[in-house]
């Protein structure tokens, strides 16, 4: 199974929530899984290409929200706060849960006495109340390992058969898929294919390969036809052929470019 991403996001003013967090931090990385920690980005120029993006690709939310200083609302008795961005971070992932028609792991641990707003307030949140941190990191490990991250046998399969399928691609096929997802911004968008043929043939030319491009591009096309990974439609009604990346595979396929860290297409000789 592909690597899980754990949004973790807690305080860092002091030694002891220091602690926590690289405590928690271990607890998701014995799962298997890997700890993506917010505050440790919270700056202006990183917000939106680190946290903004991993908001809308990790695979759930740990939030551990701290007492951070008492305010008083007109007719209210002062009441204890938390991190903001916490609670807002908690809101946009359930925007995206809603978007997605799907359920995200979501956990919220909150000091006991801190008083909830926003979406934190009317969401089914359930968050956990605590008086010292000891008390949490047990209980994110029974979470970690408990039905909210059971693997469904059929995903499992899915992603067996799409390994199998990448596994038998060359440098030229990871590239044309690579291509194809450009153009297309979600699961089953298509693009034309005399587009795609021009601009595989202009990443062929960057890298100094000579005229040999067209033949390399039909190939290309060819297995990853054979392989299913990509379709292909022929319309009398249109000008020229569509293809697109296989539903089944396009969430598979952009976290293999995600983990990459690099286009598949720098491998070409």
């Amino acid at each position: 199974m592909a690597e899980r991403l754990v949004f973790v996001s807690y305080g860092l003013l002091t030694v002891e929530e220091r602690r926590l967090g690289d405590r928690v931090a271990g607890v998701i990385r014995a799962h298997g899984m890997r700890p993506f920690i917010a505050q440790e980005v919270h700056s202006a120029g990183d917000l939106n290409s680190n946290v903004f993006e991993a908001v809308r690709i990790c695979d759930a939310f740990l939030g551990i929200m701290q007492k951070r200083g008492t305010v008083a609302f007109q007719d209210y008795p002062p009441t204890e706060r938390s991190s903001v961005w916490i609670q807002q971070e908690f809101a946009i992932f359930c925007y995206r849960a809603f978007v997605e028609g799907r359920s995200i792991p979501m956990r919220i641990y909150t000091e006991r006495g801190i008083r909830r707003e926003g979406v934190m307030e009317i969401a089914m949140a359930n968050p956990i109340d605590f008086e010292t941190p000891d008390e949490i990191a047990e209980n994110v490990d029974h979470w970690l390992g408990g039905p909210d991250f059971d693997e469904h046998p059929v995903l499992r399969t899915r992603e067996e058969m799409f390994k199998r399928r990448l596994s038998q691609t060359d440098a030229d096929q990871k590239l044309l898929l690579e291509v194809i997802a450009a153009h297309c911004l979600q699961a089953g968008d298509f693009v034309g294919l005399k587009i795609v043929q021009n601009d595989f043939m202009a990443l062929l030319g960057e890298q100094g390969v000579g005229t040999q491009g067209g033949s390399r591009f039909n190939a290309a096309l060819k297995n990853l036809l054979r392989g299913e990974l990509v379709g292909r439609r022929e319309d009398s009604r249109e000008s020229e052929a569509k293809v697109w990346i296989a539903k089944q595979w396009w969430a598979l396929l952009l976290d293999e470019f995600r983990r990459q860290g690099r286009h598949l297409g720098s491998e070409l000789r």
